[in-house]
C-alpha cells in the first residue's frame, strides 16, 4: 500500500509540474518583451521600426541582427531578476542599432573576407591576415559593447527604468573572459565603466542603489575603485574630463540618430553593398 502511495504521489507531482511549468515562449512573456522593448523606444522618442521576438534556448543571450529585430533568448528570461533588468539587455541591443554596429561590422567582414579569399598570397599568409581579421573584429566588438552599455544607460533611465539594474544583471552575467580573444570585456571591467558613467551623468539614479545580491557584490568591489579615486584629486579630475566627454558625445550620437529619417552612413552602405552582392549572384 505505502509502494503504491509513493507512485501516486510522484504521478501528482510530476502532473503539477507540467501543469504549472512556465512556458518560456508564451504570449505573455512575448507580451513582456514588446512591451518593454516599445516602451523604450516610445520614451526616447526613437524610430519604431525595431521588432522584438522570443527564441526558445536556455543561453542566456539577445541580440539584434542585421534586420532591426532583437531576438531574446528564453535562458534570458529565466536569468533576470526583474523587468528592469531585462530592459537593460533589450536596451543594450537598442543601442547596437542606434550605434550602427550590426551593420558596420556585416560590411567590414564582408570585405576582409572578400580580399583575403582573392589575394594573390600563398595559403600561410592568408591564414594570418584571416587571424588577424578575427582580432581586429573583436577588439571592435568590445569597443561597441561598451558603447552600447552606457547608450542602454540613457535609454533606460529616460524610460523611467532605474539604470542600476544594467550594473547588477552584467554582474551576474560575468564572464571570465580573456580580452584579447573574446568579444566582450570582462565583466569587472565591463560593470565599472558602466557604474562610473551612471554615477556622473545620472548622480540621483546611482543614489538609489538597487536591491539584489549581484548589485551588493558589485559594490563590494567597486567602492574601494571609487574611495581611491575620490582620495586623489588629479584622478578625480580626469574623471570627471574623461566623463563629460563620454556623456556629450553619447548625447550627440542619440540626437543624430533620433532626428534620422534616412538610413545612416554604415547602414546605408551596408545596404548597397547587399543589393550589390544580390545583383552579382
Amino acid at each position: 500500500m505505502k509502494k503504491i502511495l509513493s507512485i501516486l504521489t510522484i504521478i501528482f507531482i510530476m502532473f503539477i509540474n507540467a501543469v504549472f511549468a512556465a512556458d518560456w515562449t508564451s504570449q505573455s512573456n512575448i507580451d513582456r518583451v514588446n512591451t518593454i522593448g516599445r516602451a523604450l523606444l516610445q520614451k526616447n522618442n526613437l524610430p519604431s521600426q525595431v521588432t522584438f521576438a522570443v527564441i526558445e534556448t536556455d543561453e542566456i543571450n539577445a541580440y539584434a541582427d542585421g534586420n532591426n529585430q532583437i531576438c531574446v533568448y528564453t535562458g534570458l528570461l529565466k536569468f533576470v531578476n526583474d523587468d528592469a533588468e531585462l530592459a537593460g539587455v533589450i536596451a543594450h541591443e537598442i543601442g547596437h542599432i542606434v550605434n550602427n554596429h550590426v551593420a558596420k561590422q556585416s560590411i567590414i567582414s564582408v570585405i576582409t573576407s572578400t580580399l583575403i579569399s582573392n589575394a594573390n598570397v600563398n595559403q600561410q599568409l592568408k591564414t594570418g591576415a584571416a587571424v588577424a581579421q578575427n582580432l581586429t573584429m573583436k577588439k571592435m566588438s568590445r569597443t561597441e559593447e561598451y558603447e552600447a552599455d552606457i547608450t542602454a544607460v540613457d535609454l533606460m533611465t529616460k524610460a523611467g527604468y532605474n539604470p542600476l539594474a544594467m550594473v547588477s544583471v552584467l554582474y551576474k552575467i560575468g564572464g571570465n573572459y580573456v580580452d584579447i580573444i573574446q568579444d566582450h570585456p570582462s565583466g569587472d571591467k565591463r560593470t565599472m565603466y558602466l557604474y562610473d558613467y551612471i554615477t556622473y551623468t545620472y548622480p540621483e539614479k546611482a543614489k538609489l542603489g538597487y536591491n539584489t545580491e549581484s548589485y551588493k557584490q558589485f559594490m563590494n568591489y567597486a567602492q574601494p575603485i571609487v574611495n581611491a579615486r575620490n582620495a586623489s584629486p588629479s584622478k578625480l579630475k580626469a574623471f570627471n574630463k574623461e566623463q563629460e566627454q563620454l556623456r556629450a558625445k553619447r548625447l550627440a550620437k542619440l540626437e543624430k540618430y533620433k532626428n534620422s529619417t534616412n538610413e545612416l552612413g554604415w547602414q546605408a552602405s551596408f545596404t548597397l553593398l547587399k543589393s550589390l552582392m544580390s545583383e552579382s549572384q
